[in-house]
């Protein structure tokens, strides 16, 4: 395909987020003291315990997302309620708005490519217009970004924060196209592992669309992408 504009995802794409985000979770609780007081503590040991409380966030989190696409909460409310929610649960005894910008600094430190990341971004900026297009947290995409390997491959960092819209709208895809000057959507493309985040965007915004489906999940949405690969390797042959 003649494609002049890779537009493609951060998280789950060429980073791995789970990774990131159990290291971040992790540091926080450490940071807030949660491993030495025993205060929270019934009849469990605080690993146990800890556990616990990360899979009820997981739920949480996983749920707020999914209605910030929905344009039910925004972002600025999910960066403290999914915390919220879990102290009220948990009984723990922090402030949420703390937890919350410990958690965000940690998650901007969390730097954890794909192993062909790098080499896959080095050889699409040689060929095309790169511009990644999240729905992630300002703060912290800038800063993963920026400190990472692919910096100098990445012409544009999008982030739906500062255009007002989050994907699945098409009015994100269609910013990017106007920064890079582009009017035929036939030239464009989005990469992204999110079915209904990415790829229905991408559809919503008339433009081809893979599906990075790194974890093998079974596509049950009705959303099908132009192409589908496993492997981020598979992308050279694409493009």
């Amino acid at each position: 395909m003649n494609y002049k504009l890779v537009l493609i995802d951060l998280d789950d794409t060429l980073f791995d987020y789970p990774k990131a985000e159990n290291s971040a979770f992790r540091s926080t609780f450490e940071e807030m003291e949660f491993f030495k007081e025993n205060r929270f503590l019934k009849n469990q040991n605080s690993e146990e315990f800890y556990t616990e409380i990360k899979r009820e966030y997981e739920k949480i989190n996983s749920q707020l997302w999914k209605d910030l696409e929905k344009g039910i909460v925004n972002k600025e409310e999910l960066k403290v309620i999914r915390f919220e929610k879990i102290i009220k649960k948990f009984k723990l005894e922090y402030d949420s708005q703390k937890m919350s910008e410990v958690y965000l600094k940690k998650l901007g430190e969390g730097i954890f490519p794909f192993k062909s990341t790098e080499k896959l971004c080095k050889y699409l900026h040689s060929k095309y217009k790169i511009g990644i297009v999240t729905n992630g947290i300002k703060e912290v995409q800038y800063s993963r970004i920026k400190n990472s390997s692919i910096s100098n491959y990445i012409d544009k960092i999008i982030i739906s924060d500062e255009v007002g819209v989050n994907k699945p709208d098409k009015k994100i895809f269609e910013y990017a196209m106007n920064y890079f000057e582009i009017s035929d959507k036939k030239t464009v493309i989005m990469i992204g592992d999110s079915l209904e985040a990415d790829i229905k965007g991408g559809q919503n915004a008339g433009i081809d669309t893979c599906w990075v489906n790194l974890r093998n999940n079974v596509n049950d949405t009705g959303i099908v992408p132009k192409y589908e690969v496993n492997k981020l390797e598979k992308l050279f042959e694409i493009l």
